[in-house]
């Protein structure tokens, strides 16, 4: 009884809240999810920032993913499912667990419900995927620094091959044709085996919630600041990003 009545607080909360209005949300004809954490610019002032953790965001990458969602849609037909956030890193980092003070300030209900439900709709989402399609690509885009020039443009976290589940001629379905497709124009880890460069990248808490999931792919793509930041190089990482979808999906 007890646990029934904070379900229906917790559910009235959310309603009450409108969390909708911190994301970017639409489902999609295709079995392929798209996330977006960590490019949000919004920073309510009735949300106190984080007390830990990272609190810059992944600059460009929320108009680089609606960039790649338009272009999918408008050129080629393709629509993807997607969530991304529109709330700024420093109040929420939805790639952290929520007992992390690196998470949210735990003295804020609403970022613990915000946080809530950007992983629920991941869930939704996949489910509906798997359901429909008895398949699911799921890609977190994110973004980072080169700590020095040795380090590789795009670096994929797949908890070094655990998060992949689907293989086809000894080829992950959506990771391969993203890595072949990315590889040509930059350079790349590919997350499966352990190097000097992405121990720190290899998967963040959103991948590792695919970690006993089933008939799923899922990854995290790390692409350098250069390449968000330079025009060229971003619509070369677009164009590049688009090609591997059609790919995969032909």
């Amino acid at each position: 009884m007890k646990s029934f009545f904070f379900d229906y607080v917790f559910k009235l909360l959310r309603k009450i809240l409108n969390l909708e209005k911190y994301f970017v949300i639409s489902k999609g004809s295709v079995p392929i999810i798209l996330s977006c954490p960590h490019g949000g610019f919004l920073k309510p002032k009735n949300i106190p920032d984080k007390l830990k953790g990272i609190k810059i965001a992944d600059k460009n990458k929320f108009l680089i993913s609606k960039r790649i969602i338009q272009v999918l849609f408008e050129k080629f037909g393709i629509q993807i499912y997607y969530i991304l956030s529109k709330i700024h890193r420093s109040k929420i980092d939805f790639n952290r667990p929520p007992r992390a003070f690196a998470a949210f300030n735990h003295s804020s209900s609403e970022a613990k419900q915000i946080h809530h439900k950007y992983h629920e709709q991941i869930q939704k989402f996949y489910q509906e995927c798997v359901d429909k399609f008895n398949k699911c690509l799921f890609i977190d885009l994110h973004g980072f620094t080169k700590p020095s020039e040795d380090y590789p443009d795009i670096i994929f976290g797949n908890l070094f091959g655990k998060t992949l589940k689907i293989q086809n001629t000894k080829k992950f379905w959506g990771f391969n044709e993203m890595v072949d497709s990315l590889s040509k124009k930059f350079s790349i880890d590919d997350g499966l085996g352990i190097t000097n460069f992405n121990l720190s990248y290899s998967g963040g808490y959103i991948t590792h919630q695919f970690y006993e999931k089933r008939l799923v792919n899922a990854y995290q793509l790390e692409v350098a600041k250069q390449i968000r930041e330079i025009r060229s190089l971003t619509n070369i990482f677009i164009k590049s990003f688009i090609s591997a979808i059609i790919n995969c999906l032909s």
